[in-house]
């Protein structure tokens, strides 16, 4: 069915799964930092205050997202090199 090696095979499979793995945290930490500043909107909204500040949090995080996106696409480049070389 495959024309690979098994053992490149498995270890394909098994960093994909890492990958997989890292992307389901990332999911599930946006998701509770979502609900968090959600939380906060209706809180300050309740208290009378402003929320002029709103946009600029959404910047910060998507600046921090593509900070962690990077570091993530460092990280499985590095994985890769580590696994293509020992194959």
């Amino acid at each position: 069915d495959s024309k690979l090696p098994s053992a490149v095979r498995n270890t394909l499979l098994e960093l994909f799964g890492q990958i997989e793995r890292e992307f389901e945290n990332l999911y599930i930490e946006n998701l509770e930092l979502r609900r968090e500043i959600d939380t906060l909107n209706e809180r300050l909204a309740a208290e009378g205050q402003t929320i002029d500040g709103a946009e600029l949090s959404k910047g910060q995080l998507k600046t921090k997202a593509s900070h962690s996106t990077s570091q993530l696409s460092q990280k499985l480049k590095t994985t890769y090199k580590a696994s293509t070389s020992k194959v």
